[in-house]
C-alpha cells in the first residue's frame, strides 16, 4: 500500500511498541523502480518470514512500467518528500520529541551527526523528521538500501532514535560515496550486505574488524528448463538495461556498425530507458544504424522474457567511468544466462564473477568496440559455439545466482545482526 508521507505528528504522542507497529524500517531511495527487481524481492521475501515493514521512499520514481510483483507487498510505503523543503514547525516538534525520549541518547546522535562528513542541515532536517516517524512506530531497527543519501538520513535518523541498522550496498553508491563517509556509515551499521566481491572487498576493508560485511548476490529466477534454440532467419543481439552511460551502449552501437560493414547478418534490439536516449538516437543516425536497430523502451518482466527468449545472442557492453561509477553484476545478463542464452559482455570484475571468458560467455575489454564486434561476429557464426556457451551459462548461473537459494542469506545476516528476529532465519 504506497500513500504519501505527512510530517505533521504534532497531536501523536511517542508510544511504546504495539503489536500492529512493524518489525523493521526499510529506508531507500526511490520505489519501486523498474532496474531494481532484487530490493522488491527481498522485501517481499522478508514478509513471507513473518516480518512487519514499513517503507520509507525518498522519492517516487514516477517510472512508466511498474513492477507486477509490487502489488503483493502488504507493506506501507511512505515517502519523505526529498525534493520539498520541511516544515519548521514540525522539525521543532521532532527534536523536541526525541530530546524527551531520551536526553543522553540525543545529544550524542546530534553530536555525532554534527561531526559526520556528509552532515548537511537538510539531511539532518530529515532525518529527525523521520526519527520522531520512526519513534511513534515503536522505534524498531533500521535497514537501509544503498549506501549513499537513503544511507546518509537513515543513519542519522537511527542514531536519533537509539535505533540500531544495517545498510545493504550495491554499485553507484558504493564507488561514487566518499570514503570518509562511506567508512562511518559502515562501521556504524550492525551488518552490511554486498552484491559483489569487488564491492564486499572495498567494503570490508572500510569496516575492518567492526562489522561484518556479507556477500550476497541478488540472485534471479531460475526457469525450469532453457528456452528453445530461436529459429530466426536474422540473428537477433539482445541488450537490456537502462540508457546510461556506463552501460556502454555507444560502444555497443559502433561493434554494431562495424558488424554491418562486414557485412555480417543480424538485427539489435535495445530495451530500456533513461538519460542518455537522445545521445544514442544521435549515433544511431550518425552510424545509419536505422536498418539493423530497433530501440524497445522500458519493458514489463514478461515483455523482457520473450526478448530473451527470441534472442540469438546477448551482449552488455559496460565500462567503470572516469569517476569510478560502474555495475556491479547487471542482474540482466544473470537473466539471460539462466534461459541458456549466450552473452558477450566486458572485463569488469562484477561480471567476471558469472562469466567466466570461453566458458559460459565472451568477455572484452571495455571501450573496445572492435574487439567486441569481433566477439559477437564470432558468436552469430557459429550455432554450435552459442549452443555450448549457453549451455554452460546456465549451469554456472544456476549454481550461484538462483534467487530462491540466494534469497535466505539476506534474512540470516539481518537476524545475526539483531535486525530481524533469529526465527526468521529458519
Amino acid at each position: 500500500m504506497i500513500l504519501p508521507m505527512h510530517w505533521c505528528y504534532l497531536d501523536m504522542p511517542v508510544a511504546a511498541r504495539a503489536p500492529s507497529d512493524p518489525d523493521l524500517i526499510v529506508v531507500l531511495n526511490g520505489f519501486p523502480r523498474l532496474s531494481e527487481t532484487f530490493v522488491l524481492n527481498e522485501l517481499l521475501d522478508l514478509e513471507r518470514r513473518g516480518v512487519q515493514l514499513h517503507i520509507f521512499a525518498l522519492r517516487h520514481p514516477e517510472e512508466i512500467i511498474e513492477q507486477d510483483l509490487v502489488a503483493d507487498l502488504r507493506a506501507r510505503v511512505d515517502y519523505l518528500d526529498d525534493a520539498q523543503p520541511a516544515r519548521t514547525i514540525a522539525v521543532r516538534a521532532a527534536h523536541a520529541a526525541l530530546l524527551l525520549h531520551g536526553r543522553d541518547r540525543y545529544l550524542s546522535g546530534v553530536a555525532e551527526i554534527v561531526a559526520s562528513p556528509d552532515f548537511s542541515r537538510a539531511r539532518f532536517k530529515q532525518a529527525a523528521l523521520l526519527a520522531h516517524r520512526m519513534l511513534r512506530l515503536g522505534a524498531p531497527p533500521v535497514y537501509i538500501h544503498f549506501a549513499h543519501k537513503p544511507a546518509t538520513i537513515g543513519r542519522f535518523a537511527a542514531l536519533l532514535a537509539g535505533t540500531p541498522y544495517a545498510m545493504s550496498a550495491h554499485a553507484k553508491d558504493v564507488w561514487l560515496t566518499p570514503v570518509k563517509e562511506l567508512r562511518a556509515k559502515v562501521r556504524g551499521a550492525e551488518a552490511v550486505l554486498a552484491c559483489t566481491q569487488e564491492s564486499r572487498d572495498h567494503l570490508q576493508a572500510l569496516a575492518g574488524s567492526h562489522t561484518p560485511v556479507h556477500l550476497i548476490h541478488h540472485g534471479v529466477e531460475v526457469p525450469p528448463a532453457a528456452r528453445p534454440e530461436p529459429a530466426n532467419d536474422v540473428p537477433i543481439v539482445l541488450a537490456v538495461g537502462r540508457l546510461v552511460e556506463k552501460k556502454g551502449y555507444d560502444t555497443l552501437l559502433r561493434a554494431a556498425a562495424l558488424l554491418r560493414d562486414r557485412s555480417v547478418s543480424f538485427r539489435l534490439r535495445i530495451a530500456g530507458d533513461g538519460p542518455s536516449w537522445g545521445g544514442l538516437q544521435r549515433l544511431v543516425h550518425e552510424l545509419h544504424l536505422d536498418d539493423v536497430l530497433t530501440f524497445l523502451g522500458p519493458l514489463e518482466a514478461a515483455e523482457v522474457r520473450a526478448e530473451y527468449d527470441r534472442a540469438d545472442v546477448f551482449a552488455l557492453a559496460c565500462r567503470q567511468l572516469a569517476d569510478g561509477d560502474r555495475d556491479g553484476l547487471p542482474n540482466v545478463l544473470v537473466e539471460a544466462m539462466v534461459r541458456g542464452l549466450p552473452v558477450v559482455a566486458t572485463t569488469l570484475p562484477g561480471i567476471q564473477e558469472a562469466v567466466q571468458h570461453g566458458e559460459s560467455g565472451l568477455l572484452v575489454a571495455p571501450d573496445e568496440p572492435v574487439a567486441l564486434a569481433d566477439a559477437l561476429q564470432r558468436a552469430l557464426a557459429d550455432p554450435g559455439l552459442r549452443a555450448a556457451l549457453g549451455a554452460a551459462a546456465r549451469t554456472s548461473a544456476t549454481a550461484s545466482f538462483d534467487r530462491a537459494a540466494n534469497l535466505p542469506s539476506v534474512s540470516a545476516a539481518l537476524a545475526a545482526a539483531g535486525i530481524v528476529a533469529g526465527d526468521v532465519a529458519g
